[in-house]
């Protein structure tokens, strides 16, 4: 067999790699998963064979996979605490790296300045839907006020990565992050965090988060995550402006079934379920290898958005809920 035009290595035997990566690289020819580096051999390996991955390289080195020549792009889906000692011992690589980016907007800033591409794992932003949910606010703008939602419960089980504040956990930084990079995107500019008030779990994590934002010229928003046991399921965005209201209702898995309701009534395209939102993010990273232009969600994106996230976590700690 030729060698595909892109390999592909994973950082960690991890359960979101499944759809993440590994299913949308195995529907395309142009790319192939050939090494995966996991601390425990024996599980990489059940792992990979699990998956279907076949007979690829199982290393117990994060450092080694970054020095190997015949990897092109690294998939990152290790704790957000090991993100930034893994870029370095990969750079100049092509890194994918999940959300949350980082620990912090100086770690992130220092993971956008290494050599190579590092584009965070935002996969929401290349689904079809959201660049027309994006263009469709063009007709309502001047925007005056967005609400975003992404409360699903995530129930405490010991060891449960969200729950582990000092590996990066927090309902926030799993689910609002979500909503906050729309408002950010819609806006299309930084906004301050006014107020922000958390529910804090004993292991020192939030479960519940709602924070009010201020972009200024008369738009404010306010964006909320909840993962409290029994809470109910909500996934959306709305935006107000001059011209109206638009909704989009799941819009971080749109090909799951995502619907934008306008002025004008309720859009929806049968394409929008034939295409994975991560299939999209695959195929977007590989289309700027290819051309050579910057990802969407690439450093200076990722920074962006870990400094929003930084600022509520802050405003939050300064008044908090106790749960």
């Amino acid at each position: 067999m030729s060698r595909p035009t892109y390999t592909i290595g994973l950082l960690g035997a991890s359960r979101i790699a499944r759809k993440a990566i590994i299913a949308p690289a195995s529907r395309r020819e142009d790319c192939r998963i050939t090494a995966l580096a996991c601390r425990d051999v024996e599980r990489g390996r059940a792992y990979a064979r699990e998956h279907g991955l076949g007979e690829i390289d199982v290393i117990d080195s994060y450092a080694e996979m970054g020095a190997r020549a015949d990897v092109d792009i690294i998939y990152n889906a290790l704790p957000p605490a090991l993100h930034l000692q893994t870029a370095r011992a990969c750079m100049g690589k092509v890194q994918l790296i999940e959300k949350p980016f980082a620990m912090s907007a100086d770690e992130a800033r220092e993971m956008a300045s290494l050599p190579g591409v590092v584009m965070e794992a935002m996969h929401h932003r290349y689904h079809p839907a959201m660049a027309i949910f994006l263009r469709q606010l063009d007709r309502i703008r001047p925007l005056t006020h967005m609400v975003g939602r992404f409360h699903a419960a995530i129930p405490f089980a010991p060891g449960q990565l969200r729950y582990v504040p000092e590996l990066g956990g927090g309902g926030f930084n799993d689910l609002g992050i979500y909503p906050l990079s729309v408002a950010r995107w819609a806006a299309g500019r930084e906004p301050a965090v006014t107020r922000a008030e958390a529910v804090w779990h004993e292991t020192g994590v939030d479960t519940r988060m709602v924070a009010q934002l201020d972009f200024g010229d008369g738009l404010t928003a306010e964006v909320s995550s909840d993962m409290c046991a029994g809470v109910t399921r909500e996934i959306w965005f709305e935006a107000t402006g001059a011209g109206g209201t638009i909704r989009f209702d799941n819009m971080v898995h749109p090909h799951l079934g995502g619907t934008i309701r306008g002025p004008d009534g309720e859009m929806t395209e049968p394409r929008w379920a034939e295409v994975a939102t991560y299939d999209a993010q695959l195929g977007h990273l590989i289309a700027c290898l290819r051309m050579g232009g910057a990802p969407l969600t690439g450093g200076a994106e990722a920074v962006a958005q870990q400094a929003a996230v930084d600022a509520v976590y802050a405003a939050a700690r300064s008044r908090s809920v106790k749960p």
